[in-house]
């Protein structure tokens, strides 16, 4: 009985199998929302995130009774609630696809990862997702790229908007005001990965031959792209990017830490990071993170860092 609830009354909401607290802002009696009729307002977080939600995902004492009765019936429906999953899409490497998969470990989430490679399919390079898997995408989302993920109805293609998703999704980060510092590090953070490319793929004809990549490597490894991440962390002084916890950004800024410290070492430069001692701190912390370590012991941590299925990279 939804009339138990009053405009302004506090709760909590289940949002990504996490619950967070809420108030009332309306009560719907229109039948296209009898499943879902309570708008709710997230505490913290901007009026765009304001979502109309149903018994299932409300904890209020006032539903209590009401939340007890339907879980009854629905046992005794013998129909459990489906499971959130979620559906990624990339490359048999770690790449951008290592951001995701730890953004999916952290938030322990229902996921599959669909891995594609070059074979079964003549072209070889990349057959089974250009012919094969992106024109079923393309039906989706006319952006159809890898990566992308398919969450309920939604496919999500391009990796910051995908991970912008995945923050407002699993309402990560440290509330709404830090939304925007999340945001602009997402893109510092993939002007970052751009260098990488130019460094480590052929194709870019940045380093033609062997010799040339192991000198830019080099110079890259005892001058690393991280004074602006070591000057950001000495300003706002917290454990992660924006705060307290980790938000979307964190997850791609210790990925390229991490391969900028396993690339020092294969070119003979190790402690690419001791320059930078809050950036490093901040790779030891995250790398601590409880619910990450099943992924950290995973042969998915352990896959080619770039991707030679395509074309040869000179650091996979």
């Amino acid at each position: 009985d939804y009339s138990v609830l009053e405009v302004g009354q506090r709760l909590q909401v289940e949002s990504g199998g996490v619950y967070y607290a809420a108030e009332v802002v309306a009560v719907s009696t229109n039948k296209k929302r009898a499943n879902a009729p309570v708008k709710v307002h997230y505490r913290g977080y901007t009026e765009a995130d304001d979502e109309f939600v149903g018994a299932a995902r409300i904890r209020s004492k006032a539903l209590a009774a009401t939340a007890s009765q339907g879980a009854k019936a629905a046992k005794g429906d013998g129909k459990p609630r489906a499971e959130q999953k979620f559906e990624m899409g990339y490359w048999g490497i770690r790449g951008l696809g290592s951001v995701l998969r730890m953004v999916f470990e952290y938030k322990e989430a229902k996921y599959t990862d669909v891995k594609y490679s070059g074979e079964g399919v003549d072209p070889p390079k990349g057959g089974k997702w250009f012919q094969e898997a992106k024109p079923k995408i393309q039906e989706m989302n006319p952006l159809a790229n890898l990566p992308y993920i398919i969450d309920g109805d939604t496919c999500v293609c391009q990796t910051n908007a995908i991970l912008t998703h995945l923050s407002k999704r699993f309402r990560l980060g440290n509330g709404a005001k830090t939304r925007l510092m999340n945001e602009q590090l997402l893109c510092e953070v993939y002007d970052v990965r751009n260098g990488q490319i130019d460094l480590v793929y052929q194709f870019k004809n940045v380093n033609r031959t062997k010799d040339e990549f192991e000198k830019s490597a080099a110079a890259l490894c005892d001058k690393p792209p991280f004074d602006k991440f070591e000057a950001w962390f000495e300003k706002y002084g917290t454990d992660y990017l924006t705060g307290k916890t980790p938000d979307t950004a964190d997850f791609h800024l210790w990925e390229m830490f991490d391969q900028v410290t396993i690339l020092a070492e294969r070119v003979g430069k190790p402690g690419a990071l001791d320059k930078y001692p809050k950036c490093k701190a901040f790779h030891s912390r995250f790398r601590a993170l409880p619910t990450l370590q099943k992924y950290f012991a995973s042969d998915d941590y352990k896959l080619p860092i770039n991707n030679s299925l395509m074309t040869t990279a000179w650091f996979a």
